[in-house]
């Protein structure tokens, strides 16, 4: 005789796992473990745009508009502030603005955004507040967006065109794992599997402690996988096919087809022992494809090497790589320079 779910004990094994893993959730949240409920209240920041499964394919992760909290860093030991607009936007000053016309967009991923660095500490709001004493009348906005790519940012383009003009300046903040993200959206572009679990592994990462535990250890285990990491580039060649050469050249010809001024940003990498390192294989080649498709480059490779030279101080961030708020007034004051000069 053939046995059924409810004539064998499979629905017992499942109330169990179920009871267990609720168990576990209600421990977590009485008593939070600081690396889980750091992941926990990031997330309160980060909304998934299309998040139903019968949407536009691609499952953008975007700031959520009107959100000010304070995060604490446990492995990293950095407590910061991150505070967004009613457009999901990381806020740039406390000044009013509307009165501005002509806008300056910075573009990218955590770099642009300023991951792990309070509001007044990042790049935007530096350069907002660099251009008020210089009575410039300009509006800088901070579009950047945790680990988005070549392609990521040419989909934020769009929406920000839906209601905005376009800028007088745009500076993309080129950061090193574009490279791999390029692979990552070209995967979701196509897998309608991975577009799912994407989605299924927000909805988790938002609300269930138990998941993010997980992650966590998966991270221990697994170092390349984890969130808004800073990998050294390889000296892959950007073939005439690559992803990552593809959606480069798309994002260059969407610019100049909606007129928008882009100029690309090189900043140096960080080595295993935090000093910055010039002119990998990777650059070299985006800073020629770029140069080919006419678009402006601003490379302060060796002016942030001279400048950590000259110091001989930490310009990333410890156990980290991003750059911290020394390195960031200095970006600042280079692309201030490029804004008067131009």
């Amino acid at each position: 005789m053939r046995k059924n779910f409810f004539s064998f004990p499979y629905h017992k094994i499942l109330f169990r796992s179920l009871f267990f893993f609720f168990g576990l959730e209600i421990v977590f949240h009485l008593l939070p473990i600081p690396s889980i409920l750091f992941r926990l209240q990031d997330k309160r920041l980060h909304c998934l745009k299309n998040l139903s499964p019968f949407s536009d394919p691609i499952p953008w992760m975007r700031l959520c508009p009107n959100e000010s909290i304070t995060l604490y860093h446990p492995d990293k030991d950095i407590l910061y502030k991150v505070t967004t607009d009613p457009n999901g936007e990381r806020v740039t000053g406390t000044a009013q603005t509307s009165n501005r016309i002509e806008e300056t967009w910075i573009l990218g991923d955590s770099v642009a955004m300023g991951y792990l660095v309070s509001n007044e500490e990042s790049l935007p709001w530096i350069l907002q507040s660099n251009l008020e004493k210089k009575n410039l009348n300009r509006k800088v906005r901070n579009l950047g967006v945790d680990a988005v790519g070549s392609f990521g940012i040419q989909e934020r383009l769009e929406e920000v065109l839906e209601i905005s003009p376009a800028p007088k300046e745009a500076y993309w903040i080129y950061h090193i794992s574009d490279f791999t993200d390029s692979y990552r959206e070209e995967e979701l572009k196509v897998s309608f599997k991975k577009r799912t679990l994407v989605r299924i592994s927000y909805a988790l990462s938002k609300y269930s402690a138990v998941f993010n535990g997980l992650k966590i250890l998966y991270e221990k285990y697994k170092p390349e996988s984890a969130e808004n990491l800073v990998i050294p580039s390889s000296g892959s060649v950007l073939g005439p096919d690559h992803p990552h050469r593809k959606a480069l050249i798309s994002l260059f010809e969407y610019t100049k087809k909606k007129k928008i001024p882009l100029t690309l940003v090189f900043l140096p990498e960080p080595s295993a022992s935090y000093a910055p390192v010039a002119d990998s294989a990777l650059v070299k080649e985006v800073r020629q494809i770029a140069l080919d498709s006419k678009i402006r480059v601003l490379d302060l490779q060796q002016p942030i090497y001279k400048f950590w030279e000259e110091g001989k101080k930490q310009i990333f961030l410890p156990k980290d790589g991003h750059p911290n708020p020394s390195l960031y007034r200095f970006i600042s004051s280079e692309i201030e320079k490029d804004i008067i000069s131009h």
